[in-house]
């Protein structure tokens, strides 16, 4: 049924540029782990476990000295290397006195965490969406949070009809759920592809292109296992030949595994339309807020369901729109079969849900005081 355990060997949306900052502690947990991160000095992004190796001090309770981390316990001082360079009282230090720190890649202002064997990482799986700082694009994003296994999220970004039915006052219309796709995949691919000619134009944009009429829309959904969605929209009037006036749209999604049963949600929205116009910028992100909001209602709904049969599930009916969901499941569970024949049971299975949850909220409720 729906995977809650993730592969490690794998890139992972940790935050948003500006979300580190040199000179703060930046505390998450990513996949099971507790982790902490900051900007060093030189503006490089740093990311290690958030635990220290003496008796498990959170380091993100510790004091951030130029590119070391104080403990805040008993003094234990970490480059960011993760090398232990400093144990008071200590005259000489093991090199085996470290704390795991993470691989990470920054750009088009996300930042990109490898939690897997290090010997492994490859920059290049990590998807395209240049547009979300490129020239001629404008984008609205913003982060939410969600109470249900991340895997729930995947799914719902790749069966769009359900467009017509939880978001028909914004982005959904009555003709799309009718609509057949197309579904192609690969290893670690899916794509959902739908087309659409002389429907009726959802209300979110009308708004936003001035669109008051029947559309040609296309709808491409694309998954990059394991936790990365690209949603294209493409619409111009029904009547209008010229391909040239289509207004564009790409959404991206990062949903991020915080444990088993809790998510990062991670998204924005870039358009190549009305690009110097900030009224559709700030209404975008306002809405599309909000569309987001009710896709993590329902997956929270469907967790909450899940969660009274654990450890059997409900049955379920498989319609043809499943086609691309459940391609991914499968792409999930190969990828975690092909990981756990190598390297053994996986680190995050040490964590009991209800003591992993716990935790992650403590460290959210942490950060929100932070924030305020």
């Amino acid at each position: 049924m729906y995977p809650d355990q993730f592969p490690r060997n794998a890139w992972y949306v940790a935050a948003r540029s500006a979300e580190v900052q040199t000179g703060r502690l930046l505390p998450r947990f990513l996949l099971g782990d507790p982790v902490v991160m900051y900007r060093a000095e030189d503006d490089i992004p740093v990311a290690m476990v958030d635990r220290c190796v003496h008796r498990q001090m959170p380091l993100s309770l510790g004091r951030l000295k130029g590119n070391q981390i104080e403990c805040g316990y008993h003094g234990l001082t970490f480059a960011s290397d993760g090398n232990c360079v400093r144990i008071p009282g200590s005259t000489r230090i093991a090199d085996k006195v470290r704390v795991q720190t993470f691989p990470l890649v920054e750009g088009n202002g996300l930042i990109w965490i490898w939690m897997g064997d290090p010997d492994t990482v490859d920059p290049g799986q990590i998807p395209d969406h240049h547009w979300y700082t490129a020239d001629g694009w404008t984008t609205a994003g913003g982060t939410l949070h969600m109470n249900a296994r991340a895997q729930l999220l995947n799914e719902n970004l790749l069966d769009l009809s359900h467009l017509t039915f939880l978001h028909p006052e914004s982005i959904g219309s009555p003709e799309i759920a009718d609509i057949p796709v197309s579904v192609s995949y690969d290893d670690r691919t899916v794509t959902v592809q739908r087309e659409m000619t002389g429907v009726e134009c959802p209300p979110f944009f009308t708004h936003v292109t001035g669109i008051n009429q029947p559309i040609d829309r296309q709808q491409i959904a694309e998954f990059f296992a394991p936790a990365f969605h690209i949603t294209t929209t493409a619409l111009k009037p029904s009547d209008d030949t010229d391909e040239s006036r289509m207004a564009r749209q790409k959404t991206m999604h990062a949903i991020t595994p915080e444990t088993r049963t809790t998510t990062h949600y991670f998204w924005s929205v870039s358009r190549d339309y009305a690009t110097e116009d900030q009224s559709v910028t700030d209404y975008t992100l306002e809405a599309v807020t909000g569309v987001f909001q009710q896709d993590i209602e329902a997956c929270e709904a469907i967790e909450h369901i899940i969660a009274a049969w654990e450890p059997s599930y409900p049955l379920e009916l498989n319609i043809k729109v499943d086609a691309g969901p459940l391609q991914s499941r499968k792409i999930i569970e190969k990828m975690l079969a092909t990981e756990g024949a190598t390297t053994g049971s996986r680190p995050q299975d040490r964590f009991t849900d209800a003591a992993t949850r716990a935790a992650a909220q403590a460290w959210t409720d942490r950060q929100a005081a932070l924030d305020s």
